[in-house]
């Protein structure tokens, strides 16, 4: 993107208060806030800013034999001189967001606003509100890796070798870096590959990662992965190693997952599973139509593609909403993958910068504002969203999606006369091609 940025001779400057307001909301609204700098902070004086958690999934590593989610830490592991910095794995951990801001800005400038203002208006927004605030407290998540990697098939020529070889390499990447994406990335790679048998490839390999990948961690794996690698803080001396045992999502099995994480579902009443998926799958549901309610009619792709798109992920992403409690997290980062694979299929080819239609706000754009001001407005600010919304927030939840809901019948875009020019539009399209 910067290369293209060079030879245009233009300087994107709605990015710059996007990534201002990433950095913000990852000392604010991240795992350690802005205590995360001090040391004693919870009494480990580490000095990190994110989550040992997702820490702890960087550490391991194939030291021990091949493990799921090692790769991340078997590369660490040759290419670093010794041990690893928490203080680099805290900067690392803001570059990987900021990554994350800047491809959700091209994103919704690519597919959504019709002007750079508009772009960074509902890019600060989104940050501002739980959205951004999931993104902040999963920082260094391995999921998040997987959709950097995921959007640099962005950059290979469209309907080319080039891409069906990428688009193999980033799936197996990621699949190694996260089991999940043999599952996640799967509609991804099928629908960006040219037709033909290799396209089916894929359907292969995922087959044979799940089946490897769904037996539990030898009990001598976990201990060589912590002998191999380990984190230090430099400042203080003390240090971290990868944490096996117990029902860790990185040492166990799916069928354990399945086992473990399912049966709460059945233990519990149904109107506190149905409380939880306002408070996680419903808002993501909210954030759709916000979108959908920016684009208006008319745009190229529309609206019905964007949400065919994200559609399409709901049978893969079914097992990780009945096997973890992480339901926002994946929301999240499901529509984020829908918005890139809309934006990849469009044969964007190299990312460039937005092309505005000037600096003012269409009737569309200012009516999806609304529903996002009030997610903003409402918060949370400083509980835990990587599952869902707070306990208390299950009113609110419902309210952003019926407002949101509302937003969208009601806006100029959405109208009768609107809807049929946008079905007659892409009528027209499909004579044509």
């Amino acid at each position: 993107m910067l290369s293209c940025v060079l030879r245009q001779g233009r300087f994107p400057w709605g990015l710059l208060p996007v990534l201002a307001l990433g950095c913000w909301r990852f000392f604010q609204g991240g795992w350690g806030g802005l205590d995360c700098l001090a040391l004693g902070h919870r009494g480990d004086q580490l000095t990190i800013c994110v989550d040992p958690y997702w820490l702890n999934q960087w550490l391991k590593n194939y030291a021990g034999g091949f493990t799921k989610r090692g790769l991340i830490g078997e590369v660490l592991r040759h290419i670093l001189p010794g041990d690893l910095d928490l203080l680099a794995v805290t900067a690392a951990a803001l570059l990987l967001l900021l990554l994350c801001c800047a491809l959700l800005y091209w994103l919704i400038g690519r597919l959504v606003a019709r002007s750079r203002l508009a772009a960074v208006l509902l890019t600060c927004l989104l940050l501002l509100s739980p959205f951004g605030k999931s993104l902040a407290e999963t920082a260094l998540d391995p999921l998040q890796v997987c959709l950097i990697l995921a959007a640099s098939v962005l950059f290979t020529p469209v309907a080319s070798r080039w891409r069906d070889g990428w688009l193999l390499v980033v799936y197996v990447l990621c699949s190694l870096i996260y089991e999940g994406c043999a599952l996640l990335l799967l509609p991804y790679v099928l629908l960006l590959q040219r037709p033909g048998i290799g396209r089916w490839l894929p359907v292969g390999l995922a087959i044979g990662l799940l089946l490897v990948f769904q037996r539990s961690d030898a009990p001598g794996i976990g201990e060589a992965a912590s002998a191999a690698l380990r984190a230090v803080n430099p400042w203080t001396g003390q240090s971290l190693r990868y944490q096996d045992g117990g029902g860790i999502a990185a040492s166990v099995g799916f069928l354990f997952n399945v086992k473990q994480e399912f049966s709460r579902y059945l233990q519990d009443p149904p109107r506190d599973t149905l409380a939880r998926m306002a408070r996680s799958l419903g808002v993501v549901l909210a954030y759709l139509l916000v979108m959908l309610t920016a684009m208006g009619p008319g745009r190229s792709p529309s609206r019905r593609v964007v949400v065919q798109r994200w559609l399409i992920f709901a049978p893969v992403a079914l097992p990780f909403v009945l096997i973890t409690h992480d339901w926002f997290r994946y929301g999240v980062i499901l529509l984020t993958l829908a918005l890139l694979l809309t934006a990849a299929e469009a044969g964007t080819g190299r990312p460039g910068l937005l092309q505005p239609e000037g600096w003012s706000l269409t009737p569309d754009e200012r009516w999806a504002l609304l529903p996002l001001s009030a997610m903003v407005v409402i918060g949370p600010y400083g509980e835990d969203v990587r599952k869902f919304l707070p306990h208390n927030y299950f009113h609110a939840s419902l309210l952003m999606l019926a407002f949101a809901a509302a937003i969208f019948w009601l806006s100029p875009g959405s109208s009768a006369q609107a809807a049929a020019a946008e079905v007659a539009l892409a009528q027209q399209r499909d004579q044509a091609d």
